[in-house]
């Protein structure tokens, strides 16, 4: 069984446990965790049973402390300074084992990010016009500027739920779209009626808005039904 945190893939709990505490070997007390495993922890600690009560309020980043017992833990930060420690072993326990590699086929991995790709500009422009005035996180509270933003597709139409109502409407199945990349890195449609189309559907349908990068990484995961337009077809994973 493997499980999955940030798009870091794991064989078992142990080492989902080693990589927590490499991260806090590395990592000096009171020392903020790197923005490259920032990602991984938050997503670990989202399975925390205190998850809601300990990240009210929103969090902006994670640190380490040595307890007084003489081990180490991680800290969730609260904009203002306020913190509070939160344990990674509990969290680990709490993964559900229905976090697999394979409950995702590639080719709707590729579909979505061709979408997302499609409608880049699209996000790029609304940021740009929001910058323009001063404004907050509604998560975190931190003042937004160019280096900390992120645009959120604001719930309950979120990125996903917006292409899955797409689908839907066109009859399309994710998972038998042909799917190019540019540079072999950039995910693109190869359909160019599909790929306006899309575009078109999102520049309508979507509301969006300005996060901040580490708000946007404590957003929840809403559970969209892909298998409903794909089931029975056969893909790779």
């Amino acid at each position: 069984m493997s499980y999955i945190l940030a798009g870091e893939s794991f064989r078992t709990k142990e080492n989902v446990l080693t990589r927590c505490r490499e991260i806090l070997s590395t990592t000096p007390d009171g020392s903020l965790v790197s923005d490259s495993t920032l990602p991984f922890l938050l997503d670990l600690f989202r399975n925390h049973d205190e998850w809601v009560q300990k990240a009210a309020g929103g969090v902006v980043g994670i640190s380490t402390q040595t307890t007084s017992h003489g081990t180490r833990c991680f800290v969730l930060v609260h904009n203002g300074g306020a913190a509070i420690d939160i344990s990674f072993s509990h969290a680990v326990r709490l993964i559900p084992g229905s976090r697999t590699a394979n409950l995702i086929p590639q080719g709707l991995r590729d579909f979505r990010s061709a979408a997302r790709n499609a409608v880049e500009s699209q996000i790029r422009e609304f940021r740009d016009s929001q910058l323009v005035s001063s404004s907050v996180c509604p998560i975190t509270g931190e003042a937004l500027h160019r280096s900390n933003c992120a645009v959120d597709h604001t719930p309950p139409t979120t990125f996903d739920s917006l292409l899955f109502s797409f689908c839907q409407s066109k009859g399309i199945n994710p998972v038998t779209v042909a799917v190019g990349s540019i540079n072999g890195t950039v995910a693109v449609f190869n359909d160019p009626l599909l790929l306006v189309a899309w575009q078109e559907h999102h520049r309508e349908n979507a509301v969006l808005r300005l996060v901040s990068q580490i708000g946007n990484l404590q957003l929840p995961k809403g559970a969209v039904p892909w298998s409903l337009l794909y089931q029975g077809v056969s893909h790779g994973v």
